[in-house]
Parts: C-alpha cells; sequence; structure tokens
C-alpha cells in the first residue's frame, strides 16, 4: 500500500488509479484517475503538497474517491483546493464539498466558463499567498485559452504544471501515443503544437519560461503523462528552447 502517513515513507511502487503515492516522503503526494478525451484514454493528476503547518494544498483535484480522501487524512487536513487553469475543474467543487474547510482558489477567467464558481476568489500572486513561504508560483502570460499558474515547491525543487507541457511515454495506449508523437511530446518533455497554435503573446510567454528557468528545478509534475526525476532542469530548458 503507498505511503499515507509523513512520518512512514514507503516505497514507491507504479500507480493504481486512485490511490495516493508518495513523491517526496512527508511532503509531496499525487493520485491519478482515468480520463477518456474523444476517443484518447488518458490519466490526469492531482498532487498534494503538505505544508509545514501540517496542512494540505491540493493542486487539480480529481475525484475525491473513498479510499483517496481516507488515505488524505492520515497526511492532514486539506486547506487550500487548487483549480490551476481553465480546464482542470470538474472535480473542484466535488473536493470542496468533502473537505469543508478548505478554500477554494480558481484561474482566472474560469468563471466565465463556469458560472457557479464565480464567488471562489482568483489564485493570489506569488507573494500574497498564504503557502507563499513554501510554493512560489507565476501566472503564465500569452496563452489565455488556459490561464495556468504555475508553482515551485521551494524546498524539495518540485516543479508542479498542468497543461502547459506534456510527457507521454509507452505506458498509455496506442492511440494516445500516435497522438502524442503527432503532438511532438512522445518521450520528450515539451508543449504540443496544438497548444502552440494558440499562444497570442510569445514574448511574454518566453519571459515566463525564462523566469521558471531561473528557479531550482529538480523534479517536475504534470498532470498528464510522466514524472520527470532525472536531468529535469535540462529537459525543461529543451522544452522552452523553441519559444525565443
Amino acid at each position: 500500500m503507498a505511503e499515507t502517513s509523513a512520518n512512514k515513507p514507503a516505497k514507491r511502487r507504479p500507480d493504481r488509479f486512485m490511490s495516493l503515492q508518495t513523491l517526496v516522503p512527508g511532503q509531496i503526494w499525487y493520485a491519478q484517475q482515468p480520463l477518456k478525451l474523444g476517443p484518447l484514454n488518458l490519466t490526469t493528476r492531482a498532487t498534494f503538497v503538505r505544508l509545514a503547518n501540517g496542512e494540505v494544498w491540493l493542486h487539480s483535484p480529481i475525484l475525491p474517491a473513498p479510499e483517496l480522501i481516507g488515505a488524505i487524512a492520515e497526511i492532514g487536513p486539506v486547506k487550500q483546493v487548487i483549480a490551476p487553469n481553465k480546464s482542470h475543474h470538474l472535480f473542484f467543487l466535488a473536493f470542496l464539498q468533502v473537505c469543508r474547510d478548505a478554500q477554494g482558489y480558481m484561474a482566472p477567467g474560469l468563471a466565465e466558463k463556469r458560472p457557479d464558481l464565480a464567488g471562489f476568489p482568483i489564485i493570489p500572486s506569488a507573494e500574497g499567498a498564504p503557502w507563499a513561504a513554501e510554493l512560489d508560483s507565476l501566472f503564465i502570460e500569452g496563452l489565455p485559452v488556459i490561464n495556468e499558474t504555475v508553482w515551485l515547491h521551494k524546498q524539495s525543487g518540485t516543479l508542479i504544471l498542468t497543461d502547459l507541457l506534456f510527457c507521454f511515454g509507452n505506458d498509455h495506449a496506442l492511440l494516445a501515443r500516435l497522438a502524442a508523437r503527432l503532438l511532438g511530446v512522445y518521450g520528450r518533455l515539451g508543449m504540443s503544437r496544438s497548444m502552440k497554435l494558440l499562444i497570442k503573446d510569445r514574448t511574454g510567454l518566453s519571459r515566463c519560461a525564462d523566469r521558471i528557468l531561473d528557479w531550482d528545478v529538480r523534479r517536475i509534475v504534470i498532470a498528464h503523462g510522466e514524472i520527470i526525476e532525472m536531468n529535469a532542469k535540462q529537459r525543461l530548458i529543451e522544452a522552452f528552447k523553441d519559444l525565443n
């Protein structure tokens, strides 16, 4: 069974859907669930960060299945739930209904897509956020289709992304692997070709990429695809090199 306690690190093993997996013992966990996008069978990933005060910060919530909720409860109480861009919001309310003491934060522009979320605050700037001592953040300019905020867990050097970059491996179904090859994100970290077509401000996006590259990135977690734990900074440089 995956680790469910900050004090008892467990050996990493391949993901089981909806179960909590350890990424950084005592600090960061994740869980995945299946995602069907048209004919493609993919997965989507939620990331859980245990802050120094024992509270849990949740990025890109998935379905709050009972097994997952029980495992999270052994880490600490969920206090912040983040809908990090305009696409990752499906289980935002569902998680907040289960974790009633948590505060939800959403991406700019999401309320226009989901009027039922209009009462939730926008993700604050890095300096004004309640998690600022442990998580840095950056709103990505030039991609209004997603309006994504990206994050760095400072102590572990973990970069947490949603849809800005992808990296698909051979653990996906054949059709998904073929699609990843067409989009230029099979076996490599990068922005998909379809996302590049939606860039509205390349200068602003390049400026954000440079700021991310200034961070001490030692690991990369993305919502769809592989977690990168080897040569993370170099792979990030390669992913952004064609933006300039």
